[in-house]
């Protein structure tokens, strides 16, 4: 778990594990989290990863989040082609990284708002077609009412897009 933000919570993990039935402590013996402080470490975390892979079973990475640090050191139209090109290499070894290890490559991203935008919903992802075109799946979350939120899955090589309506509770997420 490759954690930009400071938002990885073990107690969170803990918790889920409990209402799942299995032991804590197994659980979060098995997550291995690195705290990525900018850009150039959260891209060094990943090599780490692949040396680790060597020796440890490697079946699912996360990036939380893949463009925060990206989006804050590259700013303005001015350095939007060095950020792109460091985000593509950044990707690639990512998607490296899922197929010598057969593992699952997750990545959550941050949105905006465009005002630009005269109908449907005003938000885009941040890291334009490069992380558009680099994800196999690609899904968008909301909250909704009452506590309960929306995944829509927006682009996937072979399902049409669809909606699910879910919980996040104490145990972990619910339909």
């Amino acid at each position: 778990y490759i954690d930009t933000e400071d938002t990885f919570r073990p107690e969170r993990i803990a918790q889920m594990a409990e209402g799942a039935g299995l032991d804590p402590n197994a659980v979060l013996d098995r997550i291995h989290v690195a705290r990525a402080y900018n850009s150039a470490h959260q891209m060094l975390l990943v090599d780490e990863i692949k040396r680790m892979s060597k020796s440890i079973d490697v079946k699912m990475v996360i990036v939380d989040s893949l463009t925060s640090h990206f989006r804050a050191e590259y700013v303005g139209r001015g350095m939007l082609a060095d950020r792109q090109q460091k985000l593509n290499k950044h990707l690639k070894e990512l998607k490296q990284l899922s197929d010598v290890n057969n593992a699952l490559v997750l990545v959550t991203n941050q949105v905006m708002s465009n005002p630009g935008t005269m109908w449907g919903d005003p938000t885009k992802a941040i890291g334009g077609h490069i992380v558009g075109h680099a994800s196999t799946f690609r899904l968008y979350l909301r909250k909704s009412k009452g506590g309960r939120r929306i995944a829509r899955l927006i682009d996937s090589p072979n399902l049409p897009e669809g909606e699910a309506v879910f919980t996040v509770t104490a145990e972990g997420i619910r339909e």
